[in-house]
């Protein structure tokens, strides 16, 4: 059993909830947190921004990632949206177990 974490911001509390509650529902994910403020700086088209978004954690199954990272891309709201995934390469067994079985 392979646990990943999958991390993505969002512009919004609303867009990520929205999110959130679609991705566990279709069984991509075992559970979602949402971190409600976090400030991030970057370039975007030559123009340097400072915004106010928020971010998720998504804990998913291996076999769940490309699915989920796919869903997420299609319905967010950014054109070119950070999405990251991160093998957890230690957890609690019970804990794997859940998330496989919550996947499936």
């Amino acid at each position: 059993m392979k646990i990943y974490f999958i991390y993505v911001n969002f512009k919004s509390i609303k867009e990520a909830k929205k999110m959130s509650f679609k991705i566990v529902k279709n069984k991509f994910a075992a559970c979602v947190n949402i971190i409600p403020t976090i400030y991030s700086t970057y370039e975007w088209k030559k123009k340097t921004f400072i915004d106010k978004e928020c971010s998720m954690i998504i804990k998913t199954s291996k076999s769940k990632v490309e699915k989920a990272i796919n869903f997420i891309r299609r319905n967010h709201s950014y054109e070119c949206p950070a999405i990251s995934a991160f093998p957890i390469k230690k957890s609690h067994k019970d804990f794997e177990k859940w998330v496989t079985d919550q996947t499936k």
